[in-house]
């Protein structure tokens, strides 16, 4: 019970926080099923990890910029589709977020 209260707080919060310039650039779902609950996890803890991306939930997660302001601000602009994305069975997925000439991208494969 705990563990979908702290869930249902995370996806609220991520999709409020979609960047009007956030956009998902490639899906693909699973043939078979995901682990959709540790990579919300994984999703949630990636808030402030570096640029360098990590292994977690059975996946590669990779986060990358180009003239982009920080990690936290590339999460708070994608974090909400990458919800849905996982929500819907993605296996393989990026959001790219666009500020100015500036850019950011994150997912996993």
């Amino acid at each position: 019970m705990q563990f979908t209260t702290a869930f249902l707080a995370l996806a609220a919060f991520a999709v409020s926080q979609v960047s009007a310039n956030a956009s998902i650039v490639r899906q693909f779902n699973a043939l078979g099923s995901t682990d959709q609950g540790a990579l919300h996890t994984c999703l949630q803890n990636y808030r402030t990890d570096n640029w360098d991306g990590m292994d977690c939930g059975g996946r590669g997660w990779f986060k990358g910029t180009h003239d982009y302001k920080s990690p936290e601000n590339c999460w708070d602009a994608c974090a909400g589709l990458l919800v849905q994305a996982i929500d819907q069975g993605a296996s393989d997925v990026e959001c790219d977020d666009v500020e100015g000439g500036a850019k950011c991208w994150m997912g996993f494969h």
